[in-house]
């Protein structure tokens, strides 16, 4: 096994994600004089690229859509990083805008407790699918979820969904609605949506963010 599989192969199982590769390179960098901006160098890219089993960004786009507004969805948890180990996936918000329900900490905006928000998912806010596959659908104490399976061998999954505009079975294609954005009544958590990867023939978790598109949103 080649080093680039090595990696490759680290970040499937996810003992290796995108937030150590960050510190590894900025340690590099630092220690050879140079800019750090934990960024990889384009010969760096390129071999991981051409090595890797992972298909790089093959999603065809993000699961929550641009607002009407113009606002895209952001990333404000990322996968397994060192204070969060177990989770699985990433969390998506918006950011607050005067005007936005839901508006207060009650019914379930992020970081309201001691002024205005800074993240909400506004009602009627549907997930979409993030590139072509088939549904399989199911519910959780925390609202339904859909699993997208798609030809590639993998899997996209979609939690906290208040509602479900498809069945298990059900073909759908990028930008297809999948359900309304928030949690089951049950559940106090801010409404958000929750978006994992997964090989399909088996839960193997992996950094979701390696398979979404470049556009269509941002990851802080």
């Amino acid at each position: 096994m080649t080093p680039e599989e090595y990696v490759a192969a680290e970040m499937v199982a996810g003992r290796l994600t995108t937030h150590h590769i960050v510190l590894l390179t900025e340690a590099f960098q630092r220690a050879n004089g140079l800019v750090v901006d934990g960024e990889p160098g384009p010969i760096t890219r390129a071999k991981l690229a051409g090595a890797s089993p992972i298909p790089f960004h093959f999603l065809d786009r993000w699961p929550l859509p641009p607002l009407p507004d113009g606002r895209l969805p952001v990333v404000t948890s990322q996968f397994r990083k060192p204070d969060r180990p177990d989770h699985t996936g990433l969390d998506m918000f918006y950011e607050f805008r005067p005007g936005d329900k839901p508006d207060a900490i009650g019914d379930g905006l992020a970081d309201g407790a001691h002024g205005v928000p800074k993240w909400v998912v506004p009602y009627g806010v549907l997930a979409v699918a993030a590139t072509t596959g088939e549904a399989w659908v199911g519910v959780s104490p925390t609202g339904h979820w859909v699993w997208i399976l798609h030809a590639s061998g993998w899997r996209c999954g979609y939690f906290h969904l208040k509602s479900l505009l498809v069945k298990t079975g059900d073909r759908v294609v990028p930008g297809d609605p999948l359900g309304e954005v928030g949690d089951n009544p049950s559940d106090s958590d801010a409404r958000h949506l929750h978006f994992e990867v997964s090989l399909s023939n088996s839960y193997t978790p992996s950094d979701p963010e390696l398979f979404l598109p470049k556009s269509g949103g941002k990851v802080l």
